[in-house]
């Protein structure tokens, strides 16, 4: 008979970093792992897909375009936009992320209650530029040179340079988030060898779990 593992108090953790770092790639990690992972950028269009009245406020500020005729938010062209100079990034920030914390917060707790994950996992890129790192146990930071981060962007979304480094300069830099962190996971070698460093994390914030499931067997 299976034994069924229940998980009392998992510990809540933040994967973050900044465009082109890689924090998407030490989710999946994690989710081969058994963690939940709630992504911020996906909660966020969520919510502006079901939130009528910040629908009306986006237009307001960024145009009627940015939505197609049936109502789909063109994601690429509000991005354009909303990062084109500091204020657009700001008024954008000051709509969606009240509303997308209270989301994250409530999936947040519902997987934490549920007692099936060994870690809960945040993935958001602006932790600290939003000021929620006080929300979780720990901070895990993915970090990767400029050139690395641009290479991967480039290839990834057909960004420009010019394009990849005005978004990264919107975000704090990785070398203040690296000192912050808790965890600094270094995304400059092979993908075995990100596996291999998250894992470890893994290991080292799941270890209470790991001695109560050895007692259990």
């Amino acid at each position: 008979m299976k034994r069924i593992i229940k998980y009392a108090n998992p510990k809540v953790i933040a994967v973050t970093g900044g465009i082109g770092s890689g924090q998407s790639t030490v989710c999946a990690r994690l989710l081969e792992r058994g963690c939940r992972i709630i992504d911020v950028d996906k909660k966020a269009k969520q919510i502006i897909n079901k939130d009528a009245a910040l629908q009306r406020e986006l237009k307001k500020v960024f145009g009627e375009e940015i939505f197609s005729p049936a109502g789909k938010l063109n994601r690429k062209l509000l991005a354009q936009m909303a990062f084109k100079n500091e204020s657009s990034t700001l008024q954008l920030n000051n709509l969606v992320h009240p509303r997308m914390v209270a989301g994250v917060v409530e999936e947040m707790e519902s997987a934490r209650f549920s007692g099936k994950y060994p870690l809960i996992v945040i993935d958001a890129a602006l932790v600290y530029e939003i000021s929620i790192e006080q929300m979780f146990d720990a901070i895990i930071v993915v970090y990767a040179s400029m050139e690395n981060r641009i290479k991967r962007v480039m290839e990834r979304d057909g960004l420009s340079r010019r394009t990849i480094i005005t978004r990264v300069r919107r975000q704090i830099p990785l070398e203040d988030k690296k000192q912050w962190a808790d965890f600094v996971v270094d995304n400059n070698g092979s993908l075995d060898d990100l596996k291999r460093l998250t894992d470890q994390i893994f290991d080292k914030l799941t270890v209470r779990v790991q001695k109560a499931r050895r007692l259990r067997v």
